[in-house]
């Protein structure tokens, strides 16, 4: 679990790195000493000239370096970031970053290295391990499990049955990976598919059934930070073997900004900047980028988004495949005054300060020019943010659904769009930081006119099922699921604290309604063992082994069972079997202090009047990408 002040995610850790924190507070207090007193240790007749150096070479470095953490959200609000920043500014100094053109320069040269003959002498072989397994005494769960890091993305093939089953799964560090047998009890088999690309790091997939082809759109979205930059889109026609990069060229003009011009920019649209949606038509795509991170490394974490020479991002439109984009609804922010040229001024989608999250078309794209779009806010906290839509193939557009905090660069907005009755409903869930707690709602007719949201979580009775469902971290884990065909089911989820386990406020990291959200089931855990007491939280005894990470991002659906899905998260991917049972004894059982509307919200969250059975029996899959 991520939040703006920590992202622990158990008590050993938090041990294991309060111990760390400690001893490099400590060392970091004597290299502050040393600098601050350089003639405190004598160790040459030079040594104080020395030190007055270096103390002065990294005064001048900080300072640089300094500006590029000025920029607030999440990527510098959280996390271990002091060492990898350090790192980052040793290696750009005397400049304040490294220029992203020497990424790509080092990408080419990797790719030199990869065409040359290996030795014929004592080759090297894999020995292991093939999977990533946690013990039990490292779990919250009490249970041993298989993980793999991060799953920013999953696409699944239009056929799921027992023998036959492709999904993909994108890592945050990990690329492509492929299964064909996604169903297998005993743990699928995966093909690792993107060696071919620049980055590993991956952010969003999308599968084309009319045309068979897969997209996979590179550099994490979830603004954290370690959510990588990326180098693009890639494209295949034949599952993952083989793929194409997209030219992505764009041209967009000089536009003012409050503090100066933002320059003119000519080049790939998205190199070095994330990909967080992909929807395509025959030749015609949308494409939502956001601002992304850079420097990062995937251990330490930390980095800096506000560097030159980049794209500008938000809503892009493609007409002939990919081979060229345009910048829809575009206008010049400022993102740092202190910062020279593109750096501290840039061009962005309705003002946003960190871009398009998602996009879909409307179910009747084709017979109409509809589509959808979700933004974070404005960077001058006016507004923006939320959902807009656009009537004629992104020429206008119309904002149909206000962001929950319009005046909080974090608030993340994510929707999901069906036919229902005819009319295209949909269901948005939004959150931010924490406050206001993250809603979901709905509207029944969205194409036209001004749509009327229904605030599912304010109408819930009992209260609170799906209030704060991606907790203050929403701005980082946070979607909005509808499986085709059932446009009376919605699946929304985001993230969890495991403390809250059991009690009334949050704790469900997946939530599924079969009733159009008027009321809902928990996902998080399975029926195979039954939890502790609420608020005991994993001692003496194990919530429940079968249960999901509490940071989800990547969620899909099989084609032929609403309830059989796949859920990506920071703790790998799981699936449900797809069948369920009633668990709501529990409530009476396992919970003997609930009363009132407690005990009514965890009878509700566990009754088989939501979803025809509570909840399901979750299997793991294996060997998955590790990041």
């Amino acid at each position: 679990m991520k939040t703006p002040h920590s992202f622990s995610r158990n008590h050993l850790f938090w041990a294991v790195r309060f111990a760390t924190a400690g001893v490099l507070l400590f060392a970091a207090a004597a290299m502050a000493f040393v600098a601050a007193k350089p003639s405190g240790l004598i160790l040459s007749g030079k040594s104080g000239k020395t030190h007055q150096a270096i103390n002065k070479f990294r005064q001048d470095r900080d300072q640089i370096a300094g500006n590029r953490r000025a920029m607030p959200g999440p990527e510098t609000d959280h996390g271990p970031i002091g060492a990898a920043q350090e790192a980052y500014a040793h290696r750009a100094y005397p400049a304040s970053d490294i220029p992203f053109k020497l990424t790509v320069n080092a990408q080419k040269a990797w790719a030199n290295v990869m065409t040359m003959s290996q030795p014929s002498a004592s080759p090297w072989t894999l020995v292991g391990p093939s999977t990533a397994n946690f013990p039990d005494i490292l779990t919250f769960s009490g249970a041993a499990y298989t993980t793999s890091g991060r799953i920013t993305a999953l696409a699944i093939g239009p056929t799921c049955t027992n023998g036959n089953c492709t999904l993909w799964v994108g890592a945050a560090g990990g690329g492509v990976w492929r299964t064909n047998k996604a169903l297998s009890g005993s743990g699928p088999s995966w093909t690792f598919v993107s060696g071919s690309f620049a980055t590993n790091a991956i952010g969003t997939l999308t599968y084309d059934s009319a045309t068979s082809t897969l997209y996979a759109g590179t550099g994490e979205p979830n603004a954290s930070g370690d959510s990588e930059a990326g180098f693009g889109i890639y494209k295949s026609t034949d599952n993952g073997n083989t793929w194409t990069h997209l030219a992505a060229n764009t041209s967009v003009p000089l536009m003012a900004t409050p503090c100066g011009d933002a320059p003119a920019y000519t080049g790939p649209a998205f190199d070095g900047r994330a990909i967080s949606s992909i929807v395509v038509s025959g030749g015609t795509m949308y494409v939502g980028s956001t601002r992304a991170v850079r420097g990062v490394s995937s251990v330490t974490g930390g980095g800096v988004s506000l560097a030159p020479g980049l794209p500008p991002f938000g809503l892009w439109k493609s007409t002939d495949g990919g081979a060229n984009f345009t910048l829809l609804n575009a206008e010049g922010i400022c993102l740092n005054s202190l910062l020279e040229g593109d750096a501290g001024r840039i061009q962005s989608s309705f003002g946003s300060a960190r871009g398009v999250n998602h996009i879909e078309f409307d179910p009747n794209y084709g017979a109409n020019t509809t589509f959808y779009a979700a933004a974070f806010p404005r960077i001058d906290l006016t507004g923006g943010g939320g959902v807009w839509r656009s009537t004629d193939d992104g020429a206008n557009f119309t904002q149909i659904k206000a962001a929950l905090a319009p005046t909080n660069i974090n608030d993340r907005t994510e929707f999901a769009v069906t036919t229902a009755s005819g009319l295209t409903r949909m269901y948005v869930g939004d959150g931010n930081t924490g406050s206001p707690t993250a809603h979901v709602y709905r509207s029944d007719d969205v194409a036209t006119g001004v749509p009327v949201f229904i605030d599912l979580t304010a109408a819930e009775s009992p209260a609170g099922q799906s209030d704060n469902y991606c907790s203050g971290q929403c701005w980082y884990d946070n979607f909005v699921v509808t499986p085709a065909g059932h446009p009376d089911s919605v699946y929304v989820g985001g993230s969890f604290d495991y403390a809250t386990v059991g009690f009334a406020t949050n704790g469900r990291g997946v939530l599924y309604s079969t009733d159009a959200g008027a009321s809902f089931t928990d996902m998080t855990w399975d029926s195979t063992t039954p939890p502790t007491p609420a608020g005991s939280c994993c001692q003496p005894n194990p919530v429940a082994p079968n249960g999901m990470h509490p940071d989800q991002h990547g969620f899909v659906v099989s084609p032929s069972n609403p309830g059989l899905f796949f859920d990506g998260s920071d703790g790998g991917l799981v699936r449900s079997s797809g069948s369920f049972a009633d668990i709501s004894s529990q409530c009476t059982t396992y919970r003997t202090t609930l009363s009132g509307n407690d005990l009514l919200l965890c009878q509700q969250l566990t009754t088989p009047s939501t979803c025809k059975g509570a909840r399901r029996t979750m299997g793991r899959s294996k060997r998955l990408a590790r990041r």
